[in-house]
């Protein structure tokens, strides 16, 4: 098995280099994000790493470096971008026309207060059009293992919210994200689901809600070549 999913060829036009580490890639920050973003042949001094904090703050980057209390970055300028996951979603943005790329940590926290929609907004004012906007989920936790409790389905749509098996809720934040992206103009055939989830493919991911606080993490990265 690689140590990473090459996303490139999902991206029409060419120049762009995405990708996620897989489990067996060494997690050792910072240093594995320098190695990663190498091994796609991207520049290493370019890195945009964003501080997490499941909200659904999203900047538009000009430059390389550490930005607190962020969860999404939108950019026009020669950066790569990166972020960490272990069950959120990994969501790829690339406007081919504009030259506007973007990468989203959306959790169900930054779903539900609008990560997603900050996004595309940010895309827009930097003259983007979200009919451009080619959109990559990647892996991450799914419907079939991610159950929570009432509180805490009741502030997702409920759409995309089942009964689960131990009186909880299953939900689908995939399909949210989706519905979201669509509600804010993105073209829904220009959105590709890897559809593989975290928690069931043990041996090729991290996963927080399988393994707790001693879970590594994903690295994901999206930039031009």
């Amino acid at each position: 098995m690689n140590h990473f999913l090459d996303f490139t060829d999902y991206f029409p036009g060419g120049g762009i280099q995405a990708g996620i580490s897989l489990k067996k890639f060494p997690y050792s920050p910072p240093e594995d994000r320098k190695k990663i973003v190498s091994l796609f042949e991207l520049n290493p001094e370019q890195i945009v790493i964003p501080v997490q904090t499941h909200s659904n703050n999203v900047v538009i980057c000009t430059e390389s470096g550490r930005f607190s209390n962020t969860d999404g970055m939108i950019t026009n300028e020669n950066l790569v971008l990166t972020i960490q996951v272990a069950d959120c979603i990994p969501v790829y943005l690339v406007d081919p026309v504009a030259k506007i790329i973007g990468l989203l940590h959306a959790g169900w926290k930054g779903i539900a207060n609008g990560i997603v929609l900050n996004g595309i907004q940010k895309m827009i004012q930097l003259n983007s059009n979200p009919q451009n906007v080619n959109v990559l989920l990647g892996p991450s936790i799914r419907q079939c293992c991610f159950e929570v409790g009432l509180e805490v389905a009741r502030k997702l749509d409920s759409s995309f919210v089942q009964n689960g098996r131990k009186g909880g809720r299953m939900v689908n934040l995939q399909g949210i994200v989706q519905s979201q992206l669509a509600e804010s103009g993105v073209n829904q055939k220009k959105i590709i689901d890897i559809k593989e989830c975290t928690f069931c493919l043990g041996k090729k991911y991290h996963s927080f809600r399988r393994e707790g606080k001693n879970a590594g993490r994903m690295i994901a990265i999206l930039g031009w070549q």
